[in-house]
């Protein structure tokens, strides 16, 4: 009799539709139920193995039962609790449900008092929130010698989960601040980013990928950790180019890492196509030049200068791009958009507010087709709260 592929519940980061979509080119996901914070499906995977390769995954955990009364609820967990050997640890967190902390530790401390009466050694972890945070999950060894539930409700039933692997921060933190060569001025792109518009990209491990803003490296350098094996970056900046180098190095001694067939070389982006073989190129992943950092004392008229100057600079990063990119070649690219007073830069209230910088239908006339995340979902937006500047992500695929 077939074994059935468990129900896997993924816990998305801040930016979460940015998650799903990456979830989704990564997986090929067909069939999955997406709200607000969470992303469940029947995917088969391994789940320790996948969540170093996710950046916008924050928990992977595996479905224990559906559409639960509140015993049921309950027994679930005290079941999968008398599993755990020696000293039980154990936590609990709700999503996408209306529960005050006072509720969540009196469940909690119901279910230790019930394990204790058995004569069990139960420690129970406290909420501060809701959910857990990943770094609380990890410190309290809930995955490893212990067990945190996820919970959810709706219409008086309880979904549960039990969590498989946590998102590792201290990896992450450490390629980010840890790395010998920064330009803290330009700013850098955060490593869990780099690692989801790689992903997007849906590149084979054996194609060769370029990265024509290199900036510090950090795209080729999260492309090194997820074992890409022909590597390209160039930057006009020859400090950058001697960062990248410097941190590629850094990076595949610190995490014991082969290097990969690597070629990095200063060039301006008008000049790439002339340094590198026609059509040798099987996806561009970047983030380019976003234009001069905003003080907040702009005007509109500044912003929507630097927007046309920022344009002619990605039109003719495409016209590059068009040459050196095999036929069906994709390329993940960031364009920004620019806070004027009042902006939103997820959409809404506001949106007229930003300025932003709209070339999609001149880089298909160059060739180019922009591919969907989602259904008529062309472009995903990045930012934080209250941020001058927001990345927009787009991936197209030459035609």
């Amino acid at each position: 009799m077939p074994t059935l592929t468990p129900r896997h519940w993924f816990i998305l980061g801040r930016e979460s539709l940015i998650a799903a979509a990456e979830i989704d080119a990564v997986l090929s996901v067909k069939n999955y139920d997406y709200s607000l914070a969470i992303l469940k499906t029947d995917v088969k995977f391994d789940p320790k193995n996948l969540i170093g390769r996710l950046g916008g995954t924050i928990k992977i955990a595996e479905e224990i039962a559906d559409n639960a009364d509140v015993g049921e609820m309950k027994e679930k967990i005290i079941l999968e609790l008398r599993k755990v050997s020696g000293k039980i640890n154990f936590g609990l967190s709700f999503y996408n449900t209306e529960i005050t902390l006072k509720e969540i530790k009196d469940l909690g401390l119901e279910i230790k008092k019930r394990l204790k009466n058995e004569g069990l050694s139960v420690r129970y972890v406290e909420n501060k929130e809701t959910a857990l945070s990943s770094v609380a999950v990890e410190m309290n060894g809930l995955t490893a010698r212990g067990r945190e539930f996820l919970i959810e409700k709706k219409d008086d039933l309880y979904s549960i989960a039990k969590t498989d692997a946590v998102q590792p921060f201290e990896q992450f933190s450490a390629r980010d601040f840890g790395r010998p060569g920064r330009d803290d001025l330009s700013g850098m792109l955060p490593p869990k980013l780099a690692m989801i518009l790689i992903n997007l990209s849906q590149a084979q491990l054996n194609s060769t990928l370029l990265d024509p803003f290199c900036g510090s490296g950090t795209i080729l350098s999260e492309a090194l950790l997820l074992n890409y094996k022909n590597l390209i970056g160039s930057d006009f900046s020859e400090k950058a180019v001697a960062d990248t180098k410097l941190n590629i190095d850094w990076l595949a001694s610190k995490f014991n890492r082969e290097l990969p067939e690597l070629k990095i070389f200063k060039s301006e982006i008008a000049e790439l196509a002339g340094k590198l073989p026609s059509a040798s190129v099987d996806a561009v992943v970047t983030e380019p030049y976003l234009g001069k950092p905003l003080r907040g004392q702009e005007t509109k008229q500044d912003l929507l200068v630097q927007a046309r100057e920022l344009k002619e600079l990605y039109l003719q990063a495409f016209q590059q791009f068009h040459r050196v990119l095999k036929t069906k070649g994709k390329v993940v690219f960031i364009i920004p958009r620019f806070s004027a007073k009042g902006g939103s830069a997820s959409g809404g209230k506001g949106t007229s507010e930003w300025i932003t910088i709209d070339c999609k239908n001149e880089i298909e006339k160059i060739g180019f087709k922009a591919l969907p995340f989602f259904e008529n979902q062309l472009r995903l937006v990045y930012a934080r709260p209250n941020q001058r500047v927001a990345r927009e992500i787009w991936r197209f695929v030459k035609i």
